[in-house]
């Protein structure tokens, strides 16, 4: 047995699904919201590299611009979903006058994630080298889900770290990899406990990084829950300032529909 306990722990421990409520559920209701949206306010779809999943949703409010920009990155444990899973969070954003990018980028098998990482970086500083052309005025918060939520903070790190994110968003993220080498999840991954190490956060020098809200859910996996309070923790202790907040009653996918509630 591992530091991390056994195969069995620790595919239970970080299933998400095996901890929601109903999570199939959630995922349908979240697509149909998108599914309005984008009827109502069709998106520009950029495409920041030459690959089908590397491209861009980009919702722009009614209001006269420049507007600031929120981009985020979806979830599904680096192998699954795409932009239109988290296109319905651009509503909220878009009625405080925001701009809202879901980025799309690419998936495992075919894709690593170190090359998810740069490919996130080229969404954002495609968007950033198109503000003037798309009537954005230039500030970006960058933001991600579960998966998406390591992309979005391994971006901001390192020596190739976007530079000119003003905040991250991080909602119920995985940030220390290494218990997943060897289950399930990273049988596409192909990681190993170097690699895992290297492109996980929680591994990494926290130094420099822009302020951090982190979120999770009161049914989030524990694992999950703690592995955000020792990355606010870490993060404070580098000079970083980071927000921790727990919503209560909602899982690692109905989250997200709290998420634009005005008290969240």
């Amino acid at each position: 047995m591992g530091p991390f306990g056994d195969r069995a722990e620790r595919e239970h421990a970080f299933s998400p699904s095996r901890w929601a409520r109903d999570f199939e559920a959630s995922l349908a209701r979240q697509a149909e919201l998108g599914r309005r949206l984008r009827e109502r306010l069709p998106p520009r779809r950029l495409g920041y590299g030459p690959g089908e999943r590397e491209g861009v949703n980009l919702f722009l409010p009614e209001s006269p611009g420049p507007w600031p920009l929120m981009a985020f990155l979806h979830g599904g444990y680096w192998q699954q979903l795409d932009a239109a899973a988290t296109d319905f969070l651009a509503a909220p954003w878009l009625e405080r006058g925001w701009a809202f990018a879901s980025l799309d980028y690419p998936l495992a098998p075919g894709a690593s994630i170190e090359a998810m990482v740069a490919a996130c970086r080229r969404g954002v500083m495609t968007l950033r080298g198109a503000a003037a052309s798309l009537c954005l005025e230039g500030r970006i918060r960058l933001g991600g889900h579960s998966a998406g939520a390591q992309l979005a903070l391994m971006a901001c790190l390192g020596e190739e770290r976007l530079a000119g994110v003003e905040a991250l968003w991080l909602i119920s993220g995985i940030y220390d990899l290494r218990p997943l080498v060897g289950t399930y999840i990273d049988a596409p991954l192909g990681l190993d406990n170097e690699r895992a190490e290297r492109l996980s956060p929680l591994c990494q020098s926290l130094r420099g990084l822009p302020p951090l809200t982190l979120v999770h859910g009161e049914f989030d996996p524990p694992a999950f829950r703690e592995q955000g309070e020792a990355l606010h923790a870490r993060a404070r202790a580098a000079g970083v300032s980071a927000d921790l907040r727990s919503l209560p009653d909602c899982d690692h996918f109905d989250i997200l529909e709290r998420l634009g509630e005005p008290t969240d």
